[in-house]
């Protein structure tokens, strides 16, 4: 009898392994299209994807950058359609990320101080608002799982999805379904296409939490991410609190840190990253305590719920998006708040190279920035209108409302801004007396049928004092471009500026960004399109050449001739820096 039972326990462990690897594998190898209803399971449940974060180190062998470059690989033609058809709907690998489990492991790149922090057992409440038009299923719901898995339960009053009048069947009733299972999953819908702006503003209304905290619907939010933003605001609910951003690879998903850096902005109104001081670094290192930043990225922050409305939530009049990180980072400076950055508190976003997506309006990004400028820049607008003189004529809206609750709020002006927020900005004044060959902000005019040039010369790389010319000859589209030796009268060389804010090689082909085509620069027949529109935006007596499409800056990968330029966030590096020399 006891050898019968041991025979019989025997067998069915043996059993049981055999359907455990079986489910493990099909988990891994299953590749499901969103139209097929949400099958996707996260891989790991609760309690063995923490055992797993605990022991992610080890595991080399899950998601290293090998396994996701195999993983990635395109093998067959089928692979190669849903490849393409990711990018062209989403601007990333879709068909990765619909390989990839919803709580995936990921590398704890946190100081390790931050370990060893211990936060208040009173921390409020949080309201997750998640805003959303037209996301890919997986990439939508790893950010709904990571925030489930990889947050204190008790701290998460709901999570709310918004969608922001999708196109897709399952961003509808589908997901509707799916979310039942998770009780504190709300999914609201908007009644037409919003923007995200209002979307933003559409989700807080349907929030109770304690704690507003917005995401991006392509994130993955990383260990111990929460407790770091709620305990700012639990400090002080007048102060705003934003995570380290890392970044997610749009090809290969590879998570990768960013650095120590603050946000900042140009004279044409664009967000950019800024390097932290030595020293801030050296004391972050061995206190890794929030630090204060000039402006947010607007993705990702936690806010009092009470504070975000107090301070007049988001301005109503702004369409779709653009704009609104800065006219909020401004107003919470100006008008008595703090903003500022929890390195110990760290989430990964998908940084495209493209928006997938155009705007209802051609001309919102420009309306909004205008906006910004009329109500809280004073005496500097000057500074703005110099470098986009076009922008003087566009009408903007009603701005009634917005001056008013900047005289309700009794907020400083934004010289004090500059003098005790951002005082590196006045030394970086547009020289008024300086023709920035006709740069704007906003989409290109349509072509016309005669391009007016508006300068034309080498286009210099500052570092490298080399210049910038085609890999191939100045017919080939497609050709990356290069930095080599400046040739003067070359006219492979010869780069043309136009009334329409692109740059011709040899007055041809057009300097274009498009992920659909690669991470590099590169030339493409002439279309008006944003990524082929570039903003001078100067930086000491030098300038950065601003890709309106992609909001980042031309940038050469070394200082060798040979050298390809591609684009990365902005910051002050002198490999971003350009001329066009006459």
């Amino acid at each position: 009898m006891v050898r019968i039972r041991r025979s019989n326990l025997i067998f069915a462990l043996i059993a049981f392994s055999i359907v455990f690897w079986f489910l493990l594998y099909w988990n891994f190898s299953s590749i499901y299209a969103h139209q097929k209803g949400l099958r996707l399971k996260s891989k790991f449940n609760s309690d063995e994807f923490q055992a797993r974060e605990q022991n992610v180190v080890n595991e080399i062998e899950i998601y290293s950058e090998l396994y996701l470059e195999n993983l990635a690989e395109v093998k067959t033609a089928d692979d190669q359609r849903q490849y393409d058809a990711g990018y062209h709907s989403h601007s990333f690998n879709q068909m990765l990320s619909d390989k990839l489990s919803y709580t995936r492991p990921l590398p704890d790149y946190r100081n390790k101080r931050c370990k060893d922090q211990h936060y208040s057992s009173s921390l409020p409440q949080t309201s997750v608002i998640i805003c959303f038009y037209n996301e890919a299923l997986s990439t939508l719901l790893r950010t709904m799982h990571s925030v489930l898995a990889r947050s204190n339960v008790e701290l998460i009053h709901e999570i709310i999805l918004v969608d922001d009048f999708s196109d897709f069947d399952y961003l509808k009733s589908d997901l509707e379904k799916y979310i039942k299972s998770y009780s504190k999953v709300k999914l609201f819908h908007t009644p037409d296409r919003f923007g995200l702006i209002r979307a933003r503003m559409f989700g807080a209304k349907q929030a109770t939490g304690s704690v507003l905290l917005f995401l991006d619907s392509h994130c993955e939010v990383n260990i111990g991410w929460l407790e770091p933003l709620l305990d700012v605001v639990n400090n002080d609910p007048h102060t705003v609190a934003v995570p380290i951003i890392d970044m997610i690879n749009p090809d290969k998903f590879f998570y990768e840190a960013s650095d120590l850096v603050r946000g900042g902005f140009n004279w044409g109104m664009h967000y950019q990253w800024d390097p932290l001081p030595s020293n801030l670094v050296k004391d972050l290192f061995q206190k890794p305590e929030p630090y204060q930043t000039p402006t947010m990225a607007g993705g990702l922050f936690a806010i009092d719920r009470e504070y975000f409305y107090h301070l007049g939530e988001y301005d109503s009049g702004m369409e779709v998006w653009g704009g609104e990180n800065l006219e909020m980072s401004f107003r919470i400076w100006m008008c008595g708040g703090r903003l500022v950055i929890a390195p110990c508190s760290r989430v990964g976003h998908i940084f495209r190279k493209r928006r997938p997506y155009g705007s209802p309006s051609q001309d919102s990004f420009t309306k909004n920035n205008l906006r910004v400028v009329h109500v809280w820049l004073d005496d500097y607008k000057r500074y703005y209108f110099h470098i986009n003189p076009r922008a003087e004529d566009m009408e903007f809206g009603n701005i009634t409302g917005r001056l008013q609750l900047r005289k309700n709020l009794n907020c400083k002006s934004f010289h004090w801004y500059l003098e005790n927020i951002y005082p590196e900005q006045l030394s970086k004044l547009p020289d008024l007396n300086h023709s920035y060959h006709g740069q704007q902000n906003g989409p290109n005019d349509p072509i016309a049928s005669k391009v007016i040039v508006r300068a034309r010369g080498l286009l210099k790389h500052a570092s490298s004092g080399l210049c910038l010319q085609s890999e191939k000859t100045v017919y080939d589209k497609r050709a990356l471009i290069q930095l080599a030796v400046c040739k003067p009268g070359d006219k492979n060389q010869l780069w043309f500026e136009t009334e329409q804010k692109d740059l011709r090689l040899a007055n041809l082909l057009c300097l274009d960004v498009n992920a659909d085509e690669g991470p590099y620069a590169r030339l493409m027949k002439c279309k008006g399109s944003n990524q082929q529109t570039w903003i001078w935006s100067k930086m000491g007596y030098k300038s950065q050449l601003v890709n309106y499409g992609t909001s980042e800056c031309l940038f050469a990968e070394n200082v060798e001739p040979g050298a390809l330029l591609t684009t990365k966030s902005c910051s002050d590096s002198p490999f971003m820096l350009f001329s066009l020399v006459m």
